[in-house]
């Protein structure tokens, strides 16, 4: 299987009672359809997939996989337990789901001998692809380039990598690496321009849980109308993340699709609703990108 173009790293719908909501997450879906995104991304940390019971994990894998209008379907299976790892990966594979993503196990930070450890144990017993995910302000390491160039060396199911970590320097060393059969992907959708014009394989963006301007971005790039992409992402999508992102990570981007879809939604504990005054700027910048961005299509 090939991989590339743009990815959702779904958020999880809750209900009020922080209860995960099944209905609203067929709605996700239809929407992230509607915008062109031809692969899905569930428990990422967009999922908040640490807030999650291993059972919660495999029953919203397993409703996505059902409401996936066929897309192709990347399951987080991270865990700072090796063991549970494996046993997401594997009931993944069982369910048909296309491929896997795993960081370096966080709290305990790992040497890159230990990430190493860490990833050949998982795949010893796996045959799915599996994308390396390098996050270190949430994991609290990063997985240095030569231990990226040892995995995949060692391990053709490893196909890419998704870097968040912000830096751009990291990033096109990355792009070296990129070849028909091993992809990069941009984990920040503000630097979606940038990491494609380096030669990065597409982009795991959080906003197209909310709009198509991601897609857009790409679509663009990729028929050769780089002025426009640029402009969506400086006009629209650069303010998009610095309003989504005012609050503490990921609520933001759960407050917006609530509202715009009439969802009397809940957030995971610890997750809290944002203050009022929070709640206003989210809602109102939001309301004004989406309006804006009409203005390039």
């Amino acid at each position: 299987m090939n991989y590339g173009g743009i990815i959702t790293p779904m958020i999880t719908p809750f209900k009020k009672d922080g209860s995960i909501d099944e209905n609203a997450t067929a709605l996700l879906i239809d929407e992230i359809d509607r915008y062109g995104v031809g692969t899905l991304f569930p428990l990422g940390s967009t999922g908040v997939f640490p807030y999650l019971s291993l059972d919660e994990r495999k029953h919203f894998l397993k409703s996505v996989r059902d409401h996936s209008k066929g897309k192709t379907i990347i399951a987080g299976i991270g865990s700072s337990i090796v063991q549970e790892s494996i046993e997401i990966a594997k009931f993944a594979a069982d369910i048909g789901i296309n491929a896997i993503v795993l960081m370096p196990a966080y709290y305990i930070k790992p040497n890159q001998e230990g990430i190493i450890s860490q990833f050949t144990r998982v795949l010893s017993h796996t045959d799915l692809d599996l994308f390396l995910y390098n996050i270190p302000q949430l994991s609290g390491q990063w997985i240095n380039i030569d231990t990226i160039e040892y995995l995949k060396t060692e391990f053709s199911q490893i196909r890419g990598v998704k870097d968040s970590s912000g830096d751009i320097r990291y990033f096109q060393q990355l792009t070296q690496l990129v070849s028909g059969d091993f992809t990069i992907f941009q984990g920040q959708d503000d630097l979606l321009y940038s990491s494609m014009m380096l030669g990065a394989s597409g982009g795991v963006c959080g906003t197209t849980n909310l709009t198509d301007d991601a897609v857009r971005v790409y679509n663009l790039i990729r028929r050769g109308q780089t002025a426009l992409a640029l402009r969506i992402q400086l006009k629209v999508i650069v303010p998009m993340m610095n309003y989504l992102n005012s609050t503490t990570f990921p609520t933001g981007y759960y407050l917006y699709f609530y509202h715009k879809n009439n969802i009397s939604g809940g957030y995971r504990v610890p997750m809290v609703e944002p203050a009022e005054t929070s709640i206003r700027r989210i809602i109102d910048g939001m309301s004004f990108l989406v309006e804006e961005s009409k203005k390039y299509k």
